[in-house]
């Protein structure tokens, strides 16, 4: 699935978020939604070095103009980790507990990590194949399909339930 859509999505949950939290700092929830929503996604950069080996992992430009070459592919798990899995999200919800909870540095946002990360997840699986008990078994896969890889339509999807979201968010 794109950025745009995993952004978009982020931000439809952190709208909700906000209804029930109202304490966390903004630059924090900007910065929650983005890298547990979207930045998950630069792992995809260790299956673009395979396939194209002469690319730079620094280099945003060149990884985009990859990453638009590689849109339709969908043989390859749509270039994701074990960590875009259920084993994943595991790891990273620890993790965002420890982060959050254990240092007590504004708890309730680990519920935004882990919210906007499974939330990229179950995108993912709409939209692609998916290796549900990777890292421990890799051979038993779901192709689910019901998403285009490239999601503009799911994006104008999202899009138009965050907006609704936030007029309701305005006005009521």
């Amino acid at each position: 699935m794109d950025s745009v859509t995993h952004g978009s999505i982020s931000v439809l949950i952190g709208l909700i978020f906000i209804q029930f939290y109202k304490d966390a700092p903004l630059w924090l929830l900007i910065l929650v939604m983005f890298v547990f929503g979207v930045l998950v996604d630069y792992d995809h950069v260790f299956f673009y070095k395979r396939k194209f080996p002469e690319i730079r992992i620094w280099n945003i430009p060149q990884l985009i103009k990859v990453y638009f070459k590689t849109l339709d592919d969908r043989d390859e798990y749509i270039y994701h980790t074990w960590m875009q899995e259920p084993a994943g999200i595991a790891v990273v919800g620890g993790i965002s507990y420890l982060l959050f909870g254990v240092t007590k540095f504004h708890p309730p946002v680990a519920i935004l990590a882990v919210s906007c990360y499974v939330g990229h997840y179950l995108i993912d699986l709409l939209s692609g194949k998916m290796k549900p008990l990777a890292p421990f078994n890799n051979k038993i896969t779901i192709d689910l399909k019901f998403l285009p890889p490239n999601a503009f339509t799911a994006a104008t999807i999202s899009l138009a339930t965050f907006l609704i979201g936030l007029v309701i968010f305005l006005y009521i």
